[in-house]
């Protein structure tokens, strides 16, 4: 039997993808198939996830088992091992496609009925594919670190420090000046016990 699946964000519906694949497959052809048809790169970690009724996710099909030799056998599957027949079944018909596993963005990956192939078709198939493809990681590949809201462009970390500095010790007052009370003088001549005695002064 073959499968045919939909390929979605999760919280946006203007992509949209259908691929069929071959119920003796593997998910590493599945994977493959995928990565080819979105144009990413194959040398990054992904891994499909089983989901239980509440969306929670459950087995892990890895591209490879990191399980250490020393520690005890673990649940995860290996993608180029486990046929898609063995997982996709009456009562798992959905799957997450984790691509980008910094972020944690994922595809929903929808069971959507048996593929009746063509004669010419070359399983796995991309049978359809619309809408703009995200991109394959969250941060901006052509910078070096990564996208952070809120840091300094014009100043480095240092620099802004230092500039600060400046700007303070270059007010036209020598530090014994703001000790012998001028600078006080200067800006009112009043000192003030807290900031509360400051507001009732106002």
């Amino acid at each position: 039997m073959d499968y045919k699946f939909e390929i979605s964000l999760p919280d946006n519906s203007d992509f949209r993808c259908e691929i069929a694949i071959g119920g003796n497959q593997t998910f590493q052809q599945f994977h493959d198939k995928l990565v080819e048809t979105l144009g990413y790169d194959n040398a990054q970690m992904a891994s499909f996830f089983t989901l239980d009724r509440l969306g929670n996710r459950q087995k892990e099909i890895a591209l490879m088992d990191m399980t250490a030799a020393e520690e005890e056998e673990s649940d995860t599957l290996v993608m180029d091992n486990t046929e898609i027949s063995n997982v996709v079944k009456p009562g798992c018909l959905e799957l997450e496609y984790v691509f980008d596993f910094f972020a944690n963005r994922y595809f929903r990956v929808e069971y959507a009925g048996e593929y009746i192939r063509d004669s010419s078709d070359i399983m796995p198939v991309c049978i359809s594919c619309a809408g703009k493809i995200p991109e394959q990681f969250s941060y901006n590949a052509d910078k070096e670190d990564w996208d952070f809201e809120g840091t300094t462009e014009e100043y480095g970390d240092d620099d802004y420090d230092n500039s600060f500095m400046d700007e303070f010790e270059n007010d036209g007052y020598e530090d014994e000046d703001r000790q012998d009370g001028n600078y006080d003088d200067e800006f009112g001549g009043e000192k003030y016990e807290s900031l509360d005695d400051y507001i009732d002064r106002l």
